[in-house]
């Protein structure tokens, strides 16, 4: 027997992996394209898909209703749509969605938000929510959820009626959630944040590539999984503070890896006395197109531009096109310098039967950068 409904707001990759779960539990489930304001409810043919990139590349017929019926029948619904703004704009890019959303809110529902907000951003989204759908707190559960950090709990700010939304989420994730306010909880994801990129830059600044071997390595991509909410709390604090002065040093120093790590492919060419027209650059990194965050895109884009600013053959390819394309063959007839942007593209490659292994280079994209040759 199918339980209640549930709709994910926004075609993101973290909501289409919750779909997912949620449709396995037996839930119907929605996704709603937000830029069209379309619905898709999802059969279970759509767990034959591994990833919603794969889902969307493919040609499907899933059925498309309309969002006034879905939203009606849905007691949970998760609204993460893919930023597409600049981050100055976050607040009020969401507050022009929630605005028809919210009315059309039916009572007793619970929405929860797994989106970046900022200093104050879940106090100001929760009373968006409160005045366009008309609903008090007891008639209205809301959660914000932020990223999972690989902990056996996770915070979240909530307000009003949440006690069935808990369970929901712990039956979806496995993951115990503890309820703080709003204020509390926001202070505990920018604590937990700050000291991740702490983390990251203190390596970053003290570590050369013959320091570290053993030990846990962090990868271009670990480095900007919380970029965006970096930025967020940087534009959101108030001047003249300290935690204003310590997440712009912060920023600085995440904004400065792609550039070191173009500089250490610099003195690999000049090394080995090579001409950056005679060789390949093939950046690996394989990240979701649809990602609610515009981290990886944003960094991987800066990065391949200093790139090709010295190399005319720069590619940026996922390590299943990597594969699929049987780049690193025999046939090389150029250097071929592959860069590994997280620690799945590296554990492909070290699984490729690298051949003419004279004419490729391999670069972990760690901190601090390292070679294998």
């Amino acid at each position: 027997m199918e339980k209640t409904g549930f709709t994910v707001y926004g075609l993101s990759t973290e909501g289409y992996e919750i779909a997912l779960k949620a449709l396995e539990k037996g839930y119907i489930t929605s996704v709603v394209d937000e830029k069209l304001n379309s619905p898709i409810k999802f059969s279970k043919k759509i767990l034959n898909y591994k990833s919603v990139d794969e889902f969307f590349e493919e040609e499907n017929l899933a059925e498309i209703t309309s969002l006034d019926e879905v939203i009606a029948n849905t007691k949970y619904l998760l609204f993460c749509p893919k930023i597409r703004c600049e981050i100055e704009e976050i607040q009020s890019y969401y507050e022009k969605m929630l605005k028809e959303v919210s009315q059309k809110i039916v009572k007793n529902s619970i929405i929860f938000f797994w989106i970046p907000l900022g200093e104050n951003g879940q106090e100001r989204i929760a009373k968006v929510v409160y005045d366009y759908s008309g609903l008090k707190e007891n008639e209205l559960g809301i959660i914000f959820l932020p990223p999972f950090f690989g902990t056996d709990t996770n915070y979240a700010g909530t307000i009003g009626n949440i006690e069935e939304g808990i369970k929901f989420l712990k039956e979806l994730t496995n993951v115990n959630i503890s309820s703080l306010t709003l204020e509390k909880a926001e202070r505990k994801f920018s604590l937990m944040v700050l000291e991740k990129i702490s983390g990251y830059t203190t390596q970053m600044i003290t570590l050369s590539d013959k320091d570290i071997s053993s030990e846990i390595q962090y990868y271009f991509n670990d480095i900007f999984s919380y970029y965006t909410d970096l930025k967020l709390i940087y534009y959101t604090t108030k001047r003249g503070t300290s935690l204003k002065s310590f997440s712009g040093t912060l920023l600085r120093n995440i904004e400065s890896y792609p550039k070191n790590l173009v500089n250490y492919i610099k003195n690999i060419i000049k090394e080995k006395k090579l001409k950056p027209s005679r060789v390949r650059v093939i950046v690996l990194w394989s990240k979701s197109s649809y990602h609610v965050r515009p981290d990886f895109d944003e960094a991987s884009n800066k990065f391949l531009l200093m790139l090709q600013d010295i190399f005319p053959d720069v590619q940026l390819l996922s390590s299943e096109q990597l594969v699929h394309k049987k780049l690193l063959t025999p046939y090389i007839r150029n250097m071929c310098i592959t860069v590994a942007c997280s620690e799945k593209d590296f554990k492909v490659l070290e699984r490729q039967s690298i051949q003419n292994r004279d004419k490729v280079i391999v670069i972990k994209a760690t901190l601090p950068p390292s070679r294998l040759e």
